[in-house]
């Protein structure tokens, strides 16, 4: 991580003025100290983490597809790579192999994550295929390299098990996503966990204000 540093302009003041020059140093040192803390580079960006190794779905893998238990999704990622305190791990679904507008999930720093998905479309008879990938990102770094679960070339179907055993199936198409971050609220740009802008001017139309 590039630290902040005050260079010959901090001997200079050092030698004319030992208060001036030991005020800075502490203030340096205190920079420094909350970047590593926060998960920020005091100057520039940090480099991203290594990607996470491997995305484990609960469930009957069958070939290319694996079955949830019930409606419930529910997957640990194994991430054993050096990282630093404050790296945030997200994850994206889609019903779409290539996540043209995936949903984002923000797990913050638990690698482990349970949430419930419908088994059907509205119609209530067309199963909903959903695709599952994930990735780390410091507060100030860009996100890893993305790993899909099955693999990027073929990766695993995922279909809840809802209506083979009770409770009855829930029967719902999923909504667009909106993304997450600073990336576009048109949802069609995944992977980017907080974003990779600092800031994201106003998008669409303005809000009506009563």
């Amino acid at each position: 991580m590039p630290n902040l540093s005050g260079g010959r302009e901090l001997v200079y003041v050092t030698q004319r003025d030992t208060y001036a020059g030991s005020l800075f140093s502490r203030i340096i040192r205190s920079v420094n100290s909350l970047a590593a803390n926060i998960a920020v580079a005091p100057v520039g960006k940090l480099s991203p983490p290594e990607p996470i190794g491997a995305i484990t779905v609960k469930g009957v893998q069958t070939g290319n597809q694996i079955v949830c238990p019930g409606e419930t999704l529910h997957f640990t990622l194994t991430h054993t790579a050096p990282i630093q305190k404050g790296i945030q791990m997200f994850s994206e679904w889609d019903t779409n192999p290539n996540f043209t507008q995936p949903h984002v999930i923000d797990h913050g720093a638990s690698r482990t994550h349970t949430m419930t998905l419908p088994t059907f479309q509205d119609d209530g008879s067309t199963p909903n295929v959903y695709y599952l990938r994930s990735y780390a990102q410091y507060h100030g770094s860009e996100p890893s390299k993305r790993i899909v679960f099955g693999g990027l070339t073929n990766p695993t179907q995922i279909v809840m098990g809802g209506g083979i055993n009770p409770p009855l199936p829930t029967s719902m198409t999923p909504l667009p996503s909106t993304g997450s971050g600073t990336a576009s609220p048109n949802g069609q740009q995944g992977g980017q966990g907080l974003g990779r802008v600092l800031k994201r001017p106003p998008q669409g139309p303005k809000r009506l204000t009563l």
